[in-house]
C-alpha cells in the first residue's frame, strides 16, 4: 500500500500552492496514479522516496 501526505510531498504540494499552481491529487483515472496532476499543463508528478 502506497503512503499519502508524505513529508516530501507536502513539501511539493505547498511550494506548487504558493506559487499559484492548481492540482489534483492522486488521480486514480490516471496510469500509475501520480502523486500531483497539473492539467493546466498536462504534467504529472512521482513522488518516490522519503525526506528525513
Amino acid at each position: 500500500m502506497r503512503s499519502k501526505d508524505t513529508r516530501a510531498e507536502l513539501i511539493v504540494r505547498k511550494f506548487l500552492h504558493a506559487h499559484g499552481f492548481r492540482y489534483r491529487l492522486h488521480d486514480k483515472n490516471l496510469p500509475g496514479k501520480p502523486d500531483v496532476v497539473l492539467p493546466k499543463y498536462k504534467t504529472v508528478i512521482f513522488l518516490n522516496g522519503h525526506l528525513s
